[in-house]
């Protein structure tokens, strides 16, 4: 699941240390959100969490932090493919 995979590409470079953390801080939810009880995650958490991982990436590098903002990147992108294999081509609801 993208949500696990992110997680623990956030915990590995030190810029979460928890579930609790990573809900309410990159996907801005309640700590019981999808991760814990295993659900699939809204659009809205994903356009959450790839802007923020964006926006982070972007301070990485300002710092010269380059290594972990290519990390942040591709984390990035597998996050929007996540959202565009789900959302793409799909007719809007009214």
């Amino acid at each position: 699941m993208i949500l696990i995979e992110a997680r623990d590409t956030l915990m590995d470079l030190g810029l979460t240390h928890s579930q609790l953390d990573f809900s309410a801080r990159w996907l801005g939810k309640q700590p019981s959100c999808v991760v814990a009880r295993g659900q699939e995650p809204s659009a809205e958490a994903l356009l959450a969490l790839a802007g923020r991982v964006t926006r982070e990436a972007m301070q990485m590098r300002r710092v010269f932090r380059h290594a972990e903002a290519s990390a942040l990147d591709a984390l990035s992108a597998k996050v929007w493919s996540e959202l565009l294999a789900r959302y793409a081509g799909q007719p809007e609801t009214a």
